[in-house]
């Protein structure tokens, strides 16, 4: 499917769920604070049946924390089984030394892992829990079962952990994993940290740099370590470059993060015996509403309605 700006729909990020056991302060929830009934793993599973018909290749389960989900390894089984060609997981972690090889056993393939701070006081400021000891050790599990690579995900705090930025780097370069940096979506809070002065470090030491396709995010290869920026608020490339849709975890399409007034419901079409026609139906109506939150000068959609390719 394309939407009617030209950008292919080929990932989904589904919540699993709404629940968490941290509390970082920062959190944006995926742009969702509604709690239902949660999606059940065999619905998710024909969710992905029905769309992996009409190019969605790729999905990340995001939550909440998605290690919440006792279920959650179901859950990546049916993706799998279902025709997902890749299944990621963004976790905080905590819960990955006792999960993290039966996720590999149910057919994960690699995951991101929250990690806001390499010390201890700082971490449990952040998140509100004492976990950082258990979160390394999360790491190691998951490199000895194979979900690789393994991306780091550190938001960058304004007073906070700002100073940590190439302590992360260096992490990532003596475990063998990757790095992302993010800004925080919201640049009027105290504290907001552009990356702009870090962006030009790294670009000085970079042995090469490259922009990913997804969301035109520049990656630059270090000496043992690539380390990818992420700049979501007022950025329109990264708008133009995105082929993700959104999923809530009570049965919603979700267009942007930002934006709450383009919620489609499916879940109640699958639940009242809908068709798998009525529910692409629903899909691409979903794919209709889609527009980028920021634009390039001058840019309007390329066609009327959505394309079948």
């Amino acid at each position: 499917m394309i939407d009617r700006w030209g950008r292919p729909v080929t990932d989904l990020r589904i919540s699993v769920t709404n629940s968490c056991n941290y509390k970082c302060f920062f959190c944006h929830r995926e742009g969702h604070y509604f709690r239902g009934e949660e999606m059940r793993p065999e619905e998710i599973g024909r969710l992905m049946r029905v769309l992996s018909k009409h190019g969605v290749k790729r999905v990340k389960l995001t939550g909440g924390e998605p290690l919440m989900r006792e279920d959650l390894e179901e859950i990546v089984s049916e993706l799998k089984s279902s025709g997902a060609e890749e299944v990621s997981l963004v976790t905080n972690g905590y819960f990955l030394v006792e999960r993290a090889r039966g996720l590999k056993e149910a057919g994960l393939d690699r995951m991101n892992v929250s990690l806001h701070s390499l010390k201890r006081d700082v971490y449990e400021r952040i998140t509100g829990v004492d976990g950082l000891e258990r979160v390394l050790k999360g790491i190691d599990e998951a490199l000895l079962w194979g979900l690789k690579p393994v991306k780091l995900n550190f938001t960058a705090l304004k007073g906070i952990n700002e100073g940590e930025l190439w302590d992360i780097v260096e992490l990532g370069k003596r475990k063998g994993l990757k790095v992302q940096l993010i800004e925080l979506l919201d640049p009027s809070s105290e504290y907001y940290f552009p990356l702009d002065d870090f962006e030009k470090e790294l670009d000085k030491v970079a042995l090469r740099k490259e922009v990913r396709d997804f969301q035109n995010r520049p990656i630059f290869e270090l000496d043992g370590v690539t380390v990818e920026i992420v700049k979501g608020s007022g950025n329109p490339l990264l708008c133009m470059g995105c082929t993700r849709l959104r999923v809530t975890a009570e049965g919603f399409f979700k267009t942007c993060i930002s934006k709450e007034d383009s919620l489609v419901d499916f879940i109640s079409v699958m639940r009242s015996g809908g068709s798998d026609e009525e529910i692409f139906e629903r899909f691409k109506e979903s794919v209709r509403l889609r527009e980028p939150l920021h634009r390039l000068p001058g840019s309007s959609p390329k066609y009327d309605d959505v394309l079948e390719v």
